[in-house]
């Protein structure tokens, strides 16, 4: 039998009861002190992410609805629809999983980034081998390559992934709960092509992480922020644009260490690479050589250096198999013969880089509130869409899910605003057009909704009342609220 003990504030307890019956609050089983049971914080945290994870599931199921249905039902023939260049990131993911990094790069692969996606696929691409699923593989397309069953629906996972952190950067800035819905389906829908038609997840993954890495910051937990920047690196070096915005943030104190953990991932990756297959690695990650003609030439293709001449015969074939019977089947497509020339980054990336390192060095000089971090953060995304040679529809993604989420935090006129544009343009970067007259579109939509997402004076005293009203005392550190980012070399400074 035990002997009551008196504990200061009169509550007797037994000695020899187990810890997780009484505590010196007079709480029982089960329950601690210090707050609610790590189940009640799961449950609320999932309850709080509610919409994202519907979201998640409804585009998971209309993206393997796309999949299974787009070629019967539109075009009146059996196959499935997979974006192309998936099954290039999938035969580098197996490279990996075979122990060859540096045979990501080899150029049947097509990767032109870092090699996070497809380390981070290497199981499931070992898990398709043994299972034995049939892929494709340029030139050969299968009409129904079962790894697609597995190798889709991660795709689609890891996209929908952006839903969670714009849904928590709208949180962290008190957007009203009605428009937190607004944005999580918008940022859906935006991101719903990059993964579920071109099969580019790491471009919206890449953003999720970044936009964690930074909330890290905001928190003053530098060790996160930096491996979560290096993690976002190692799967898409877009995000290389924000390091002098992480370096203006950091603390002098912090600054060296949080680097190293930013580049530490992502540099050993790219070494490990190179020292496997040095010139094709060059070529995919220096060079990164894009043929104009298959994607959209924007005006700065004129100035960027040829890296590649390709010969074009007069008729181009590629094979298929056909469904069930296993006989190739040959599909012919008729071309000009000639040569395709594949081109580099040129001077508008250079420019846009410089861009980057000046929103740095004004954040350095100048510490601005966090919503504006984020705001500058999606100005500097952007200023892909204006410098590059040769663009994609899914490069607008990164940008516009960002700028949206900030202008969410704004009045609902300039954020409906805001969407109309992102999702117009998104829509018209579709379309086949000459050079300036698809960029001048683009561009301009580009610029509308960064420009509605700027956050006055107004939205930024906002934010600072709503997270003060829904900040307990003494729950988080000075400055966790994320009302400043602020440092200069003698150590962070708050500032409203």
């Amino acid at each position: 039998m035990g002997v009551d003990v008196m504990q200061p504030d009169g509550t007797a307890v037994t000695s020899g009861t187990p810890a997780d019956e009484v505590h010196p609050d007079g709480s029982g089983r089960g329950e601690r002190p210090d707050g609610p049971s790590r189940r009640s914080q799961v449950v609320r945290k999932i309850r709080a992410r509610k919409v994202p994870i519907l979201l998640t599931v409804v585009t998971l199921v209309t993206g393997m609805a796309f999949m299974f249905f787009w070629y019967p039902v539109v075009y009146h023939h059996d196959g499935w629809a997979i974006g192309g260049d998936v099954w290039g990131i999938w035969r580098a993911a197996h490279y990996v999983g075979w122990g060859d990094l540096g045979g990501v790069y080899t150029p049947g692969t097509g990767v032109v980034s870092l090699p996070g996606m497809p380390v981070l696929l290497a199981p499931l691409a070992m898990l398709s081998g043994r299972l034995g699923l049939s892929e494709s593989a340029l030139p050969i397309l299968l009409i129904h390559p079962t790894a697609a069953l597995i190798l889709q629906p991660a795709e689609i996972l890891l996209s929908s992934s952006v839903l969670f952190a714009s849904d928590a950067l709208a949180e962290r800035f008190g957007v009203p709960a009605r428009r937190r819905v607004g944005l999580c389906v918008v940022v859906a829908l935006v991101a719903w092509p990059v993964g579920v038609l071109w099969g580019h997840a790491e471009d919206t993954l890449a953003l999720t992480l970044a936009v964690y890495a930074l909330l890290a910051g905001l928190d003053r937990r530098w060790a996160a922020c930096g491996w979560l920047f290096g993690c976002a690196l190692a799967v898409q070096p877009l995000v290389a644009l924000l390091i002098p915005l992480v370096i203006a943030m950091t603390p002098a104190g912090q600054r060296f260490r949080t680097l190293a953990r930013s580049l530490l991932l992502p540099g050993f990756l790219l070494i490990v690479a190179f020292a496997g297959d040095a010139a094709d690695a060059w070529r995919a990650v220096v060079q990164e050589p894009t043929p104009p003609s298959v994607n959209h030439a924007t005006p700065w293709a004129a100035l960027a250096p040829v890296v590649e001449v390709i010969r074009v015969h007069a008729t181009q074939v590629s094979h298929a198999v056909l469904a069930g019977s296993g006989v190739f089947g040959v599909l012919v497509t008729k071309a000009h013969a000639g040569t395709e020339t594949a081109v580099s980054g040129g001077p508008g990336r250079f420019l846009y880089f410089a861009l980057a390192i000046g929103a740095g060095l004004f954040l350095w000089r100048r510490p601005q509130p966090a919503i504006r971090l984020f705001w500058i953060a999606a100005m500097v995304l952007g200023a892909r869409c204006f410098f590059e040679a040769v663009m994609t529809p899914y490069y607008l993604a990164p940008p516009f899910i960002l700028a949206l989420a900030v202008a969410s935090r704004s009045g609902g006129r300039r954020f409906w605003t805001a969407v109309v544009v992102a999702v117009a343009t998104s829509v018209f970067a579709y379309f086949r057009l000459g050079p300036w007259e698809w960029w001048l579109p683009v561009v301009t939509g580009a610029a509308v909704v960064v420009a509605m997402a700027y956050p006055s004076d107004a939205v930024v005293e906002a934010v600072q009342k709503a997270v003060n009203r829904s900040s307990e005392p003494g729950s988080e550190p000075d400055g966790a609220d994320g009302s400043d980012l602020g440092c200069r070399p003698g150590g962070p400074r708050a500032h409203a």
